[in-house]
């Protein structure tokens, strides 16, 4: 997560067992340049699909939501598999999701819903890195425990993006509205831009934890600090936080002894165009009441403005601290409040990006953690399964209206077509025109691969 303290950011170790690149005379913005024009020179695009996605989002509902719930229901398995819920018939024949999902039921011809995921890292911390960086935690092996980030750590889906893919504009290149937390803890494993350094970053936007809302930027509160007549405690508009502070911080942009990132970031929330890609006054009501007023939905607005305004990637966390963590009561969980918000959140987020045309330029993308138990325990409630899940992928390089993969009859392995995080992760690189086999560099220069999963060709239009 991007601060404005300006840590000194630790050399990536043990990514690679190559003979380290020595690089000599080039700064940070030279080495991010070439790796991306070797990368874009590398790519082995598929016909049509690669780079077709000009930006992409990523919602992510952390705490494994219930696959059996929600995309891929047995109505045929026992009761205590099959759980309470109805499947319904979507506008594509043959495809049949919850009935909680009444409005994405509509859409279904605009997505794509994988019902064959799988890794074996069976818990939230590791599963969410593995999640969210295409690669394995060290500690994967280690259920129970919840490590916490290190500029060791591979890099997010995002950092990656900013690195290869930087915006053009002048906005933030990756960008995370809400947090990841690890039992509470707001460590962001697997958000952030871990060995490729402080450069590469989220700028995110945390959860208050009281009130489950979208708090004042951080950054802007920390440079703020000394100065009169800006209500620090989320008393005032986020917009007007950022109006007021742009003086200020376009000031500290030219101190000298800011570190690079710290510089670029205060630069970036200095400009009308970052400042107004946050100001969701601008929609009509009309917009803003399709969305609804809950924080999830909310923010699948903003990341939509995000779009527009040209920043390449972000990611949309869930509300609460692992929220989707059904140990107990899941039916009553998904049915009151998790299954209509994202209902409503994420297919208000389709139809509108469908409407104006950037549907096919922006690519969607729904995950998990993880899924849940196919059998109901005593308490109502799934627990954790790694094992076999649902993803749900749309927009720019996705062929709409399809399952791919099938799971068994209790949802418990893949009968067909086992796809994994890391194969996710390389099909998300391809459509953003990032070559997943393409090598890139940490801050010391040495190379790290892309992904090393494979691209889901069955995805691809």
């Amino acid at each position: 997560m991007f601060s404005l303290l300006g840590q000194t950011a630790h050399l990536c170790d043990g990514i690679s067992r190559r003979e380290v690149l020595r690089v000599g005379g080039l700064g940070f913005t030279g080495l991010a340049w070439a790796d991306l024009f070797r990368n874009r020179s590398q790519a082995a695009p598929l016909k049509g699909t690669f780079g077709k996605a000009k930006a992409c989002i990523v919602i992510f509902n952390y705490g494994g939501p219930s696959h059996l719930d929600l995309w891929d229901l047995k109505p045929d398995a026992p009761k205590e598999i099959r759980g309470e819920f109805q499947p319904v018939a979507t506008t594509v024949p043959g495809i049949a999701i919850s009935e909680h999902l009444p409005r994405l039921a509509k859409l279904a011809d605009h997505y794509a819903i994988v019902r064959s995921v799988t890794h074996n890292d069976n818990d939230h911390a590791i599963g969410a890195y593995l999640a969210l960086t295409g690669y394995s935690h060290p500690k994967h092996e280690t259920l129970g425990i919840e490590p916490a980030a290190t500029p060791q750590d591979l890099p997010s889906l995002g950092s990656v993006v900013a690195k290869l893919r930087p915006a053009t504009r002048p906005v933030f290149s990756y960008v995370s509205l809400g947090d990841l937390r690890h039992f509470g803890n707001n460590d962001s494993l697997g958000a952030t831009a871990g060995c490729l350094g402080a450069n590469f970053e989220p700028y995110t936007l945390p959860f208050e934890t009281r009130t489950n809302r979208v708090v004042d930027l951080r950054p802007v509160t920390s440079v703020m600090a000394d100065t009169k007549g800006i209500d620090l405690n989320g008393r005032r508009s986020l917009l007007e936080q950022m109006n007021r502070a742009a003086p200020s911080l376009h000031k500290a942009a030219e101190a000298k002894t800011l570190d690079d990132a710290s510089r670029r970031a205060y630069d970036l929330l200095s400009t009308s165009a970052t400042r107004e890609a946050f100001d969701l006054s601008r929609e009509p009501q009309k917009v803003q009441d399709t969305y609804g007023s809950d924080p999830f939905s909310r923010n699948c607005l903003l990341a939509r403005r995000l779009v527009e305004a040209g920043v390449p990637l972000t990611t949309v966390f869930s509300v609460g601290n692992r929220e989707w963590d059904t140990h107990g009561n899941n039916f009553s969980d998904l049915k009151n409040t998790l299954a209509p918000q994202m209902d409503r959140g994420v297919s208000a987020l389709l139809a509108d990006l469908d409407a104006r045309g950037r549907l096919d330029e922006t690519l969607v993308v729904w995950m998990g953690d993880m899924g849940r138990t196919p059998r109901v325990n005593k308490g109502a409630g799934r627990d954790h399964w790694s094992f076999c899940y649902s993803v749900m992928l749309a927009g720019a390089g996705i062929r709409g209206g399809q399952v791919y993969g099938s799971s068994d009859r209790t949802a418990a392995y893949p009968s067909t077509n086992p796809v994994s995080p890391a194969d996710l992760a390389a099909t998300i690189y391809h459509c953003l025109g990032i070559d997943p086999r393409g090598e890139m560099t940490d801050q010391q220069g040495r190379p790290l691969v892309v992904s090393r999963g494979d691209v889901v060709k069955g995805l691809l239009q």
